[in-house]
């Protein structure tokens, strides 16, 4: 995945530990990184996962370390992927990431039929939430409509 930066460079996706606050580390956290000047900045399909992570924390008054990739479906899906391909692998990292994504959402599926079985209205809840991140991911993105 990449994007053009300010200073006219390509940006590379890398994964990033976000400091709120002084007190909270928050790792994993998917990034469009430039090489040239430095800059980077949060991808914007995962950035309402950690805003709402942020209120929560903020609230919680909590210290200590977040795994973003554990709150973020789709930050998941993204970790697991950077974590083993190489940019000489073929296929792409964003057809990837397409296939990955919609493998996660059946699974997700497979998963809330089991806790619909089990009447877990909080599991439910979760994987609803979870769904919800990746699906808006894939209904969203330009690639998933062109492959």
């Amino acid at each position: 995945m990449r994007k053009l930066c300010h200073c006219g460079q390509e940006m590379s996706l890398d994964f990033r530990v976000l400091i709120f606050e002084g007190i909270i580390e928050i790792d994993r956290v998917p990034v469009f990184e430039c090489e040239q000047c430095s800059h980077y900045e949060v991808l914007p399909a995962i950035k309402p996962d950690l805003l709402a992570l942020l209120g929560e924390l903020k609230a919680s008054r909590e210290q200590g370390l977040v795994l973003f990739n554990e709150v973020s479906e789709l930050a998941d899906v993204m970790y697991g992927i950077y974590r083993t391909w190489s940019e000489t692998d073929s296929p792409s990292f964003e057809s990837l990431l397409d296939q990955k994504c919609k493998e996660r959402i059946n699974l997700l599926l497979d998963v809330y039929g089991c806790a619909k079985g089990m009447e877990d209205q909080d599991w439910m809840e979760d994987i609803s939430k979870r769904l919800a991140q990746i699906s808006d991911f894939v209904n969203n993105s330009q690639f998933s409509r062109t492959n």
